[in-house]
């Protein structure tokens, strides 16, 4: 029998373990709704955060749930409870600048703007940190529109766009609306011109800035900018009608006073050497999913002479070189015509026909007309080896066989940007040719026809035309090299800027990722790029690709949303599931008329941005206006999925560290082995 002394001294060192046990169950609780979060389950996050901050004595653990908790809820448009835990927060945290500028965010989305003034104004003296005080003074400036009017606001966005570079976009859109309001129309056209010049992917600014036009009697700019529009977005029926109906201000040709590339001559006047290494047949001018679209007529200029082939009646005539010839769909007599060079009809046909060039020659594909298709790069397009145009119904799809090799220079080129550094040139050629080769052998494409695309289904390829000396130079020094796991080839992804780290874990001096926490992931976002980051540009006014911030209006999105979802108007758009960099893998819209989940990142993209989203890393915090969301505020980090090869990491490596190719691929892709084909 215990001794009654002992008893107590039992009894006394229990209770003292009891909360301490208590607290361990209280930081798994909060280790789970972490997870919870993670997967996809919002709710039981912000359910499990609740019962924390409720039983939890230790302060650092309460103010941490707080603030988790307070994020998931603005998230969701529920700021008055996230303003009553903020509150709470305050009371704990009195000094903690992201209290008060969450504050400020629920309040300016609760209109109670002489409030979020005074939050936004203390966070202000709470941090001498450019990134968090360039947000908040950003966000006072939207509470002083509403306050002290447009000239007030453009005051406070005038200073963070002279000092901050993460954030021109948006703030040229913010002082355009300003000075719209002022009425001030040629200003607001200017500034969002400005917002589109440092980020060409802000479609809500292109939106603006097609509307500006169109207001202001500037039919033609209009006009192209309406048909940039239906091109970025082809399924919405707006930006469709809007360019119908402006097309009849525009005189001449119509594809001339767009943005597509056209050429006089072929860009190569020598022959081309003799690629040995495997052949593929490239479908030209496809869509999205790989599709070639059906054109129903192209001229074409060779470099060399060439014969003209009827695949049933076999060759039919010669041509020769520098000529233009012209091959189309004659819809009156149903049958396909091909014109020399005085327009005269040298063969009509019902089948398709193959252009093959004497040895080395090249063809330029000048002027294709693709009908109504949309979303697809219409520009002159110069090619090596034999060209199928290959019968459809009322037209033909174009189908260019050519060695492999000769695709990795124009290729690389085009994916370097203008880019001349060496070895980031040779990385990206390796890169390439492998992916090139890969997909080749692969059942990528509905159609046996073909078995590459040129646009971004397989690789970008505009045309031999856009590859440069230095881009040729990096395909000969690696010529035969791919990238190998094992025996087999690699899966070579890339993307354009990882923003810090690859999907696959691959440091590029970004900031560190935290603790996946709902807070901690915004508060990722709220921080611009370190300037030791690989992927970051000299001039950070070019930074888009890497840190981006987008004001996206609920309207477009409902309009995209309700084409297949009908979900009404937008009430919330909640994140679920996230991977461990904290890409979205999956988002529920809340609407009025229903609810709707997009399952992957191409729909994520499609329906928030037309596709021209970056990233799916980002956070969304909705401002709004009584019951509803006025505007979406998108932060987001990198451009791409962040597999494989980050394309800008590459060339700082190449520049700030003079790292060769090799160490480059090694550090991208340190599971695979460069191998050189014999």
């Amino acid at each position: 029998m215990t001794k009654p002394k002992t008893a107590l001294l039992v009894l006394a060192a229990a209770l003292v373990a009891a909360p301490a046990a208590a607290q361990e169950d209280l930081r798994k609780i909060y280790s789970d709704a972490a997870a919870q979060w993670m997967d996809g389950r919002p709710e039981d996050a912000a359910g499990a955060l609740k019962y924390v901050v409720y039983r939890s004595s230790d302060q650092a653990l309460n103010a941490a749930a707080l603030r988790d908790l307070a994020a998931l809820l603005a998230e969701a448009g529920k700021n008055s409870e996230a303003l009553a835990y903020l509150m709470k927060g305050e009371i704990l945290s009195p000094e903690d600048f992201y209290i008060q500028f969450e504050k400020g965010w629920n309040l300016l989305s609760l209109e109670k703007y002489q409030d979020a003034r005074a939050a936004f104004e203390k966070a202000l003296t709470l941090t001498a940190d450019q990134d968090l005080s360039s947000q908040a003074r950003f966000a006072l400036a939207m509470v002083d529109a509403e306050l002290s009017g447009p000239e007030a606001s453009i005051e406070q966005l005038r200073s963070v766009y002279t000092r901050y570079p993460y954030l021109l976009s948006p703030t040229a859109q913010l002082i355009s609306a300003d000075f719209e309001r002022l009425k001030k129309r040629p200003h607001a056209v200017n500034f969002i011109k400005e917002a589109l010049t440092y980020d060409s992917r802000n479609i809500q600014a292109e939106i603006d800035l097609a509307r500006l036009y169109d207001e202001s009697d500037f039919f033609v700019p209009a006009w192209q900018t309406y048909y940039t529009l239906s091109d970025m977005d082809p399924d919405e029926p707006f930006f469709v009608e809007k360019e119908k109906k402006l097309r009849k201000y525009v005189t001449g040709k119509i594809d001339n006073l767009l943005y597509w590339a056209r050429m006089a001559w072929p860009a190569h006047r020598e022959p081309l050497p003799d690629e040995q290494g495997p052949k593929v047949k490239v479908g030209l001018y496809a869509d999205k999913t790989g599709t070639p679209s059906l054109v129903k007529s192209f001229s074409f200029i060779t470099s060399a002479d060439f014969d003209l082939v009827d695949t049933r009646l076999g060759k039919i005539l010669s041509g020769k070189s520098g000529m233009q010839w012209t091959v189309s769909y004659d819809e009156m007599n149903r049958v396909y015509q091909i014109k020399d060079s005085m327009d005269s009809v040298a063969h009509s046909t019902n089948n398709s026909i193959r252009i093959v060039p004497k040895k080395g020659g090249v063809i330029l594909i000048k002027s294709p007309d693709l009908g109504l298709s949309r979303g697809v790069n219409r520009g002159d397009k110069e090619i090596a080896g034999e060209l199928l145009a290959l019968v459809r119904e009322k037209g033909f799809w174009l189908i260019n066989e050519t060695p492999l090799e000769t695709l990795v220079s124009p290729v690389t080129a085009g994916l370097a940007d203008g880019s001349k550094m060496p070895e980031q040139l040779k990385a990206i050629a390796v890169t390439v040719r492998t992916r090139l080769t890969r997909l080749a052998r692969l059942a990528s494409h509905t159609s046996g026809e073909y078995n590459l695309c040129d646009s971004r289904h397989c690789l970008p390829f505009a045309g031999l035309q856009q590859e440069s000396t230095a881009s040729s130079a990096a395909a000969r020094d690696t010529r035969g090299e791919t990238l190998m796991t094992g025996e087999s080839l690699a899966i070579a992804d890339l993307h354009k800027a990882c923003g810090g780290s690859t999907e696959s874990g691959v440091n590029d001096y970004g900031r560190t990722l935290p603790i996946m926490t709902p807070f901690n992931f915004y508060a990722h976002t709220l921080k611009g790029p370190p300037d030791g980051l690989l992927c970051l540009a000299d001039d950070k006014t070019t930074s888009s690709d890497v840190y981006w911030t987008l004001l996206l209006k609920p309207r477009w999105i409902e309009s995209r949303l309700n084409r297949s979802s009908k979900i009404g108007y937008i009430r919330a758009l909640i994140p679920l599931a996230r991977d461990s960099s904290g890409r979205i893998r999956s988002l529920r819209v809340e609407g009025t008329a229903g609810t709707a989940v997009l399952e992957n990142p191409e729909a994520i993209a499609g329906a928030l941005g037309a596709e021209a989203l970056r990233s799916t890393a980002f956070s969304i915090r909705p401002l709004y206006k009584g019951d509803s969301p006025a505007l979406f505020v998108v932060r987001g980090i990198g451009t791409g999925d962040g597999k494989g090869l980050c394309l800008l990491g590459a060339y700082g490596m190449a520049k700030a560290h003079g790292s060769k190719y090799h160490d480059i691929l090694n550090h991208y892709f340190p599971l695979y082995k460069v191998r050189k084909n014999r």
